[in-house]
């Protein structure tokens, strides 16, 4: 089996192999037309006739034959095959000119074609052998001329007929190398985009904040993981895909359009998927803006952020002021034991020194939650099925009260799992309780509170619910209901709801007032709501760990 060596290549141009098969068929069909019509008489020579119509005849045999493989082959011919089918060629070209008178017939020039066909399809040492063979070719059959005395002989045109075909096998040879060698380097090229591309949109798809491609018309060209799980589209009902409408978000799209034509005007945040999401547009083409790319950011996130980066700043002065104030606090709580221990028949003087003993207690309570606030450390996520993990805690809580306070909760059930600092969840919902268990004390005059789990059915985040018996709270007070010491009981300190809004921030959970919650609209009291991460969506990279 012929092979090309290291300098070769192993298949050769599928291309050059499809021209050289219909050249030679068109031309053996031309030489045959013109034998069978008699008119070769007159366009050229017959030396020997029998040689020149076999030669045209097994031309013509010969050109059905490659017309057949390459057909069978779809042109992909091997190697060997093809260097066959070329030096049958020349023997038929060489035979066809001796049986014409020699190289003055003009039948020896077709070889050049052959050649070309060789230094195309091969590498340099084939390409080299088939010329080889051809020049061989024209000098024998120039030798069996003048042996023969059936023609001129023409030793010097043979000559240059062969350096010629060498020639032509050297320079096609060498322009097909560096073709090969720029479709070589092309292919690299063209590798090392789609390596590029594919590592582009790896850090797409791993980027943290949404990314959204879309045309004019708001149709999606490119979307990652994180978009896909801000806007919701993970669920069966909305989902989001490529070359998919925009108007599956429908806030989303009013962004898009608002842009479109105020493009200067700062986009506000909308809700989807559950979480509060902050949009931002840019487009991608400058000239004609045919499409558009948006950044999607959870505002919840960003606003964590920046609430950690204000508490950080305002650590180390409310550390220094809440130890200010506990010094001569220390001092009027004393001064008024000492004063509660006098003598005195005067009943305001006792009354007096209750007033400084309870408003002393209440500032040491600030001062307590103050120093609370600074000094949190963060959050020890870890995972874990809600429903045991309230059984553990109202046990516990049942453990260190009195007996009066009635807390009802359902943990059947299958597991609802969550992703939460246990530590930050208990100091939450202890707040959350105690306001639930005294404000149903003052209102109906039992201490009562329940507990509801779920998940939200629109972004599968899990809830728990804390509601009372308790009168409910205004709309003016629910405005201001977590801002810092705004509170509308005479004996607490407007910083436990505060600081629990904090902590369940820290743990990327929500917390808010709900009316009723689950219950009837004409039921009384109030509904504080914990809203938990998703624990298969939560787009930080923190430990975790698993508590059982």
């Amino acid at each position: 089996m012929i092979t090309n060596g290291t300098d070769d290549n192993s298949t050769q141009s599928i291309g050059s192999v499809r021209v050289y098969t219909f050249y030679r068929v068109a031309f053996s069909l031309l030489f045959l037309t013109i034998l069978l019509s008699g008119i070769s008489r007159g366009l050229f020579a017959a030396t020997v006739p029998l040689i020149q119509s076999g030669a045209i005849y097994a031309f013509v045999a010969t050109s059905a034959v490659l017309l057949a493989h390459a057909l069978w082959r779809h042109f992909a011919l091997h190697p060997s095959a093809l260097f066959v089918h070329l030096v049958v060629d020349i023997g038929c070209m060489a035979a066809l000119t001796f049986g014409s008178g020699g190289v003055a017939s003009g039948f020896g020039v077709p070889l050049l074609i052959t050649v070309a066909c060789g230094g195309a399809a091969f590498g340099a040492r084939l390409a080299l052998l088939l010329a080889a063979i051809a020049s061989l070719a024209v000098l024998g059959q120039e030798v069996a001329v003048a042996l023969t005395r059936s023609g001129e002989p023409g030793p010097v045109a043979a000559g240059l007929l062969g350096m010629l075909l060498f020639a032509t096998a050297i320079s096609v040879q060498r322009a097909n190398s560096r073709l090969r060698g720029a479709q070589q380097r092309e292919a690299v090229h063209a590798d090392a985009a789609a390596q590029l591309q594919q590592l582009n949109e790896l850090i797409i798809q791993r980027m943290l904040t949404g990314i959204v491609v879309v045309d004019q018309s708001g149709r999606i060209e490119l979307i990652n993981a994180a978009a896909v799980g801000l806007l919701g589209g993970h669920q069966p009902q909305r989902p989001l895909a490529l070359r998919q409408f925009l108007g599956v978000c429908p806030p989303l799209l009013k962004l898009f359009q608002r842009w479109k034509s105020y493009p200067w005007l700062q986009a506000p945040t909308f809700a989807a998927g559950g979480t509060e999401i902050q949009a931002s547009f840019a487009s991608l083409d400058q000239r004609d803006s045919r499409r558009t790319l948006i950044f999607l950011e959870d505002n919840r996130a960003s606003a964590q952020r920046a609430q950690q980066l204000k508490l950080a700043s305002l650590g180390g002065l409310t550390a220094g002021i809440a130890h200010e104030i506990r010094n001569p606090l220390g001092a009027i709580s004393h001064a008024a034991q000492l004063l509660g221990e006098s003598d005195a028949s005067d009943g305001s003087v006792q009354r007096l020194a209750e007033i400084i003993v309870r408003h002393s207690e209440r500032l040491n309570q600030i001062v307590e939650n103050v120093l609370q606030l600074s000094r949190q450390k963060p959050a020890e996520v870890a995972r874990f099925d809600l429903k045991n993990w309230l059984q553990k805690f109202i046990t516990e809580l049942a453990e260190h009260s009195d007996g009066s306070a009635v807390i009802e909760v359902d943990t059947s059930g299958p597991a609802l799992l969550v992703e939460f600092d246990p530590s930050q969840l208990n100091q939450v919902l202890t707040n959350l309780l105690d306001n639930a268990l005294r404000h149903s004390a003052e209102h109906s005059g039992a201490r009562w509170a329940t507990l509801e789990l779920g998940t939200d059915a629109a972004s599968g985040r899990p809830w728990l619910d804390v509601r009372d018996r308790g009168p409910g709270i205004g709309a003016v007070a629910q405005k201001r209901l977590f801002e810092p010491f705004f509170t509308t009981s005479h004996t607490g300190t407007g910083l436990g709801l505060y600081i629990s809004r904090e902590l369940c921030a820290m743990n990327r959970a929500t917390l808010e007032y709900r009316a009723h919650g689950n219950a009837a609209a004409s039921a009384i009291g109030a509904c504080f709501r914990i809203g938990f991460a998703h624990p298969d969506r939560v787009l930080d990279q923190r430990p975790r760990t698993t508590e059982t």
